[in-house]
């Protein structure tokens, strides 16, 4: 098994036990390791993470920034717990959902601010929740960050 899906493993156990404040814990590693974020020794890498996702127009300098989930993650697993509570939860569904919602961007300080302040530090705007397209990248868009990838 590899650490990709052991992650996984994890946060579908998490789910079946209803333990939704474990997620959170999980999510990151499942996305290193499904992006080879990972060290030398094979452990989720935040800096390599952070050198290599996209970011922001205005992210100029690396250590004065911020590695921020596109969705927050509250809002990823919300809607786990949202498929869960319809029964529609299956492991693909899961997957499918983490590999559409997590995503992480480098932003700058003062973009982290302007989510906070316009309320979307752990939210997306209240359209997207409505939406059919559900646009992982609307909370950015709504602050006005752009984003390159690098």
């Amino acid at each position: 098994m590899t650490d990709l899906e052991l992650e996984f493993e994890h946060i579908y156990l998490e789910v079946k036990a209803q333990r939704w404040h474990q997620i959170e814990r999980f999510l990151y590693s499942y996305y290193c390791y499904k992006h080879d974020y990972v060290s030398k020794q094979g452990k989720p890498d935040w800096e390599l993470a952070r050198q290599s996702v996209a970011r922001s127009t205005l992210c100029t300098v690396i250590k004065e920034s911020a590695l921020e989930p596109v969705v927050p993650l509250s809002v990823v697993i919300g809607e786990i717990k949202r498929y869960w509570r319809d029964g529609e939860l299956t492991p693909s569904n899961l997957r499918r959902l983490l590999d559409t919602l997590l995503d992480y961007v480098l932003i700058s300080k003062a973009e982290l601010e302007a989510l906070k302040k316009a309320g979307l530090q752990n939210a997306m705007p209240a359209c997207w929740y409505q939406s059919q397209a559900r646009i992982p990248t609307d909370r950015l868009t709504a602050v006005g960050i752009e984003i390159t990838s690098h």
